[in-house]
Parts: structure tokens; C-alpha cells; sequence
């Protein structure tokens, strides 16, 4: 009976000991797969910081598609080239700048984003953007009428690695107005206080295309009283509408 009893024991410790070293080297394997670090990526929305000293651009078209209060049964979409430079001052921080032109009104804009990776797939970013734009329409001896806005879109990003190579990042940023002045002839009309004039919320999808290249494709939706590219309907609804934009860029 205890040579019995020594073999049950002996089989049970060693069946635990496998368990054990079963466990051990999934825990390993776990460890050593959190632990490596995914190569960097080209992105223009997903919030991870280019290297320190380096620049990451990207140009595409932006569509934005009138609400029908403003044209009734009209949707019209017209594409605004759009223009995206980021420069990398630290491992956590870096620099953003972008310019979008449908030439007769074009918007530029700076900022800052601080990054914080949380795992090797979910990162998280807060940032902050100053826009200026100006628009104008002349017609000789028939229109003339120019406008020019600052606006601040104070914004939190985050993004999710699917895969090694796409990227999902969901940003929501306020839409304040700083300024505004618009004239028609010589009537002018100015406001220059600070309110809350909306809230956006992007989706993008960022991948390889081919070779080396990368691109960003996505939707934002606007609710907002004001909309920069559609200042010259020069509109009189004092509520939010609704703006839909499709994102396209190509990542240089």
C-alpha cells in the first residue's frame, strides 16, 4: 500500500509540475509577446509620435457634403486638397500642421498632440489645434464679398492596432470659435467672442496601399453651427447642423 500510495503521489506532484511548467511557459510566451514592440507605422491620425527629428506628411481630398437645410434638395461636395505635416520632438510629443484649399477659401492650422501608449496595440493622445481661413468671392462691378475665422478644436484621440499593419483611431474634438468677420460690400459684420460652436467625431483606417506607401481613409461628422467651407451661403439658422466629410490621403 505505501508503494502504491508513493506512486499516486509521485504521479499527482509530477502531473502538477507539469501543469506548472505548462503554465510558466504560456505566462513566458504572453510576456514575450506584450513585450515586443511592433515596428512604427506611417500615421497620420493614429496617435503615435514620429521619431524625434522626423516629419511624417500626407496629401488627399477632403469631400464635405451640405446639409439640406442649407441647400434643400442640392447636396453639393466639393472636394478641398488637404495637406498633413507632423514633426516628432520627443517619444511622447509632436507637432502637427495642415492646410486645406478649395483656392477661392482655404484653412490653415497648427497644434500639438501628447501620446501615451497604454499596450503594443491601444495608444491615446490629447491634443491641440488653432485654425485660421479665409475665404473670398469677386465678381467685378456685380459681388465682392470676403470672410476670415479662427477657430481652436481641443481633441482626444484614441487608437487601436488591428493588426501589425492597420491602424483604427476614433478622435472626438470641440469646435470653438475665436473670431469671425465677414463683408459684403462695404457691410462688414464682426464677432469676436469665445463659445462652443460644435463637436466632431473622426473614423479612420490607416494601412499599407502598395510598396511603401500608406493611406488614411475615413468619415468625420460635424455638428456645429458654423462650417468654414460653406461661409459664403451666408445662412441664418442659429442650431447645429449636421456635416458629413469623407477623408482620403496618401502618406508621403
Amino acid at each position: 500500500m505505501a508503494t502504491i500510495r508513493h506512486l499516486y503521489t509521485s504521479s499527482n506532484l509530477l502531473r502538477r509540475l507539469g501543469y506548472s511548467a505548462l503554465l510558466i511557459g504560456l505566462a513566458q510566451l504572453g510576456m514575450a509577446q506584450s513585450s515586443n514592440v511592433w515596428p512604427l507605422q506611417p500615421g497620420i491620425y493614429f496617435p503615435q509620435a514620429p521619431l524625434p527629428g522626423k516629419w511624417r506628411k500626407s496629401v488627399g481630398v477632403v469631400f464635405t457634403t451640405t446639409p439640406p437645410e442649407l441647400t434643400e434638395e442640392i447636396r453639393v461636395s466639393v472636394p478641398a486638397i488637404d495637406f498633413n505635416l507632423q514633426r516628432g520632438l520627443s517619444k511622447n510629443f509632436y507637432l502637427t500642421g495642415r492646410f486645406q484649399t478649395q483656392f477661392v477659401q482655404s484653412n490653415i492650422g497648427v497644434g500639438f498632440r501628447w501620446v501615451k501608449p497604454f499596450t503594443n496595440r491601444l495608444f491615446m493622445s490629447a491634443g491641440y489645434d488653432i485654425t485660421g481661413w479665409l475665404g473670398a468671392l469677386q465678381i467685378k462691378d456685380v459681388f465682392s464679398s470676403q470672410a476670415f475665422g479662427v477657430e481652436t478644436f481641443p481633441n482626444v484621440s484614441v487608437g487601436y492596432k488591428l493588426t501589425r499593419d492597420l491602424r483604427f483611431t476614433f478622435r472626438t474634438e470641440a469646435i470653438i470659435d475665436l473670431y469671425y468677420r465677414s463683408q459684403v460690400g462695404s457691410l462688414a459684420v464682426v464677432y469676436n467672442r469665445r463659445e462652443v460652436n460644435g463637436v466632431a467625431f473622426t473614423f479612420m483606417l490607416e494601412q499599407p496601399f502598395y510598396h511603401q506607401r500608406h493611406v488614411s481613409v475615413g468619415i468625420r461628422g460635424a455638428y456645429s453651427n458654423f462650417n468654414w467651407q460653406l461661409w459664403s451661403l451666408f445662412d441664418t439658422f442659429d442650431r447645429n447642423l449636421f456635416y458629413p466629410q469623407l477623408i482620403f490621403g496618401f502618406i508621403l
